[in-house]
This record gives structure tokens, C-alpha cells and sequence, in this order.
């Protein structure tokens, strides 16, 4: 009798980020101690939205060329169907209205082929997402067989689309902190003074935003309620890391608050110098995987309830390992909130050992220890019926 073929799970991903760094090395490994072969295929390419210096190199990823075409009112994302695709046990594709392989391989999976994975959010998190796409979302998202869910949240929203729980992986998605609090650990208390003198730092509370710079993240609330915060004597001094569409404003606001410092993109151990610096993470609203930089450097975040938060914002424990406001549009709550953590001592060490306590149980190697459960289970499992 002929030899069975090892299984073979596929994952396709428009873009390759740096925060993935170690997970899918880590899922192969994994899955490999059961013969479950792992492909991994991108179209990460620079320019346009991908001109970001944040692309990670997998050096057994395959590359599929992509182009995007418009469809009526619409704008779809064409990846080739590869052979590897067409053939694969599993296909695990992010969950996305406008990806245009995802409706060919659902086509596929009725007519018996390939099982097909979503891996995502459950829905659109952001503030005014389009109702078109989030219609179009919904109405694809419980016609898989099997779900990775980022969080919690996201397991709870698919749930509620109709989809069997049974079949819901929840992930916790992750950065490698194992990796970061290295970083972390290797800067010296001379590096830290050395970074201080070279800014101008005093020796006050050093406040840090992270991120995207996105109007949806209220940086003008996080502007506005530093004046404050620098107006009651602290000493405070905000950092500010990150590139996007509200560059030029960061920057304008640097030139008229010395206090204010405009520092650009930051990665890899530079990156950790400045997180190493912080005492508090600031993001206002519209916060992600930020939330695990905050629980793997020990510097708590500040946000609020009502931000437009990636579903991450799960793992965030009200005065507990972080801080939510109520209403992150108004600077001065904000502002009294920062002020407080800044004046509380005590408040300060519960809300850092709660940081410490929880980035063993957001991490890379957790996450793909979840990943590959879930992708056994997913090759385990019946079809469904398909007129569910």
C-alpha cells in the first residue's frame, strides 16, 4: 500500500509584519511533531500600504504575486490559487471582505475541496467601519470550517454570527515578548542615562505613545491632556514612536513643547531603549498589541472604554495590569487619570505586577501552542453540513 501523505495546512497572508516574528516558526515546529506539514504564503511587497519598514523575512514562505481589482463600488485583492492551495488539507485565510481568494476557496470547500480556516477579529473593531464590507464580513465568516479567533472578544462576536463554538479557537493573539523582554533586559541603567541626556529628559515621569500615529487614536486628547499633565509640576515628558497619516501634526507640536519629543519609527532593540525609558504607556484610544509592549515593560497603559480597540483590548484588567477611562475624547479625565497613576505609588507597583503577571500568558509560544491545537482539531473534525 502506498505511503499517506503527511497532512498539509496551508496559511495565506496578504502582508508579513515584524510583530509576527517567532510564531510561525514556532506553529511549524509544533505542528511537525505530528506530521502536519505548515505553507506559509504572502504577497508583502513594498510600496503603497506596505511602504512601512516593518515587513518580517520567513525565509521558507512562498511569495504569490497580488493586484487589486475594482468591482463595482468596490476595491477586491486578487492572490493566485497556487497548486499547493488547491491541494492542502486546510487553507487558513485571514478574514477579510475583500479578499478575493477567499470566495474561491469557500467555492472549493462545497465542492469538496480544501477545508477552509478564517483567522481574524470576528468584525471590524475600528470606529466607522464600512457597512458594506462588514455585511459582506459576516455573511462569508460562518461558512468556514473551522475559526482561529484573535481573542476572547473575537471568539464571542463569531459565536454570536452563528457559528458553532466547538469549532472556535481562541488564539490570544501575540507579539514575541519573550524576545522584547530580552531586549528589555539587556538595557544597562548607562544606556538609560545615556538616552536621557541625549533627549533633555529631567527626571520626571516619562510618558510613551506607541503606535500607528492615526487620527482614530486621539493624539490631540493625548496633546492636549499632556499640557495638563506637564502643567501640575510632575516633570513629565512625553515620547512619541510611530509613523502615519498624523505625522506632521506630532510634529508640529513637538516644535512648541520642548517636553515633547517627536522621535520617528523605532525598531528592534532601539525600539526597547525607549520602552525600557517609559514609565507609562499613553494611547488615548484605538489601542492593539500594544497592550503586551505595555505588559512586557512593565510601563501600564492608559486608554479608554470607548476607543475603537483591536480585540486585544480584551487582556486589558481595569487597575489591575492598566487603566480605562471612561471617555477617551475629553483630555482633562484623561489627563487626571495619568496623574493619579504618576502620584499613587502604590496603585503604580499593583498595576506593574499585573503587567508582569500576564506577558508569560500573552506569548508567541503560547499562541502557537493554541494555533496548532486548533489546527489538529480542525483536521479532526467532520465537514460541516453544508447548508449550515
Amino acid at each position: 500500500m502506498p505511503a499517506t501523505r503527511p497532512a498539509r495546512v496551508a496559511i495565506v497572508q496578504r502582508a508579513l509584519r515584524r510583530y509576527r516574528a517567532g510564531f510561525f516558526d514556532a506553529l511549524r515546529d509544533d505542528l511537525a511533531a505530528d506530521e502536519i506539514e505548515l505553507l506559509l504564503f504572502h504577497s508583502t511587497r513594498q510600496g503603497e500600504e506596505d511602504s512601512r519598514d516593518d515587513a518580517l523575512d520567513v525565509p521558507w514562505a512562498q511569495h504569490l504575486e497580488r493586484r487589486v481589482v475594482r468591482v463595482g463600488g468596490r476595491h477586491l485583492v486578487w492572490q493566485p490559487l497556487v497548486r499547493d492551495l488547491r491541494t492542502a488539507d486546510l487553507v487558513i485565510v485571514e478574514q477579510a471582505a475583500q479578499l478575493a481568494l477567499n470566495y474561491r476557496l469557500l467555492a472549493r470547500q462545497a465542492l469538496g475541496g480544501p477545508r477552509v480556516a478564517f483567522w481574524g477579529h470576528g468584525r471590524s473593531f475600528a470606529t466607522n467601519p464600512s457597512v458594506v464590507g462588514e455585511r459582506a464580513k459576516s455573511g462569508i465568516s460562518t461558512r468556514a470550517h473551522w475559526w482561529f479567533a484573535h481573542t476572547s472578544l473575537s471568539a464571542d462576536v463569531v459565536a454570536d454570527l452563528g457559528f458553532d463554538r466547538d469549532r472556535i479557537t481562541t488564539v490570544n493573539n501575540a507579539i514575541d515578548t519573550t524576545a522584547l523582554q530580552r531586549e528589555l533586559g539587556e538595557v544597562t541603567d548607562l544606556e538609560l542615562r545615556e538616552l536621557r541626556d541625549r533627549l533633555g529628559l529631567g527626571p520626571g515621569p516619562i510618558g510613551l505613545f506607541l503606535g500607528n500615529l492615526r487620527a482614530e487614536k486621539r493624539l490631540d486628547v493625548l496633546v492636549t491632556a499632556s499640557d495638563r499633565i506637564r502643567a501640575a509640576g510632575l516633570g513629565f515628558e512625553l515620547l512619541v514612536i510611530g509613523h502615519g497619516p498624523e505625522a506632521a501634526s506630532v510634529a508640529a507640536a513637538a516644535r512648541d513643547r520642548a517636553w515633547l519629543h517627536d522621535l520617528g519609527p523605532r525598531f528592534g532593540r532601539d525600539r526597547a531603549q525607549f520602552l525600557a525609558l517609559a514609565d507609562l504607556l499613553l494611547v488615548p484610544a484605538s489601542v492593539g498589541l500594544v497592550v503586551l509592549d505595555s505588559f512586557a515593560a512593565g510601563a501600564p497603559l492608559i486608554t479608554s472604554r470607548a476607543g475603537g480597540h483591536g480585540p486585544e483590548i480584551a487582556y486589558l484588567r481595569h487597575r489591575e495590569n492598566g487603566v480605562l477611562i471612561e471617555d477617551g475624547t475629553d483630555p482633562d479625565r484623561y489627563a487626571r487619570a495619568v496623574i493619579e497613576v504618576i502620584e499613587d505609588e502604590a496603585l503604580q507597583q499593583r498595576l506593574r505586577a499585573g503587567c508582569s503577571a500576564d506577558t508569560a500568558r500573552y506569548s508567541i509560544e503560547a499562541m502557537a501552542a493554541r494555533f496548532a491545537a486548533g489546527v489538529r482539531s480542525a483536521l479532526a473534525a467532520p465537514r460541516r453540513d453544508r447548508r449550515v
